[in-house]
């Protein structure tokens, strides 16, 4: 599943739209263990989308994060505890997802490098190694 992460409802309905016009089918959800519903996620079947299709996706979503952020920044007072709030969506082996808590401004500037994507991608690498330890050397594998 490819997710996508939103904390407010306009910019996350208009990516739903997007990807419903390009004939996917969205699955929303509040962030798991998340009572207050801070966040909400967008979950699309990996089989249903290709290389190109997820380019088109990634960069849509980039523009709908920057319309969060705005969203947010005008919501939220700078240099209140809150202003700083960023996080990243990891998905365990047992099909449990949780969120990781990641100072704003780190994440920011891992943003301005990678696409969602190659986030996901980083973070569930790192999932797999702990949740399935390999004690091989890396040239061993592979």
């Amino acid at each position: 599943m490819f997710e996508y992460v939103f904390f407010h409802q306009q910019p996350m309905l208009q990516f739903c739209d997007f990807v419903r016009q390009r004939g996917l089918d969205p699955q929303m959800q509040d962030s798991p263990g998340n009572s207050s519903g801070d966040s909400l996620i967008v979950s699309l079947a990996e089989e249903s989308v290709d290389d190109d299709l997820a380019d088109e996706i990634d960069n849509f979503y980039d523009s709908m994060m920057d319309l969060d952020h705005e969203l947010f920044s005008d919501t939220v007072e700078p240099g209140s505890d809150d202003y700083q709030t960023a996080g990243v969506v990891v998905n365990l082996a047992g099909g449990k997802t949780v969120y990781a808590d990641v100072p704003g401004d780190l994440l920011k500037r891992v943003m301005e490098i990678l696409s969602p994507q190659e986030l996901g991608d980083f973070v569930n690498a790192i999932v797999d190694a702990v949740e399935k330890p390999d004690n091989r050397s890396l040239c061993q594998r592979k």
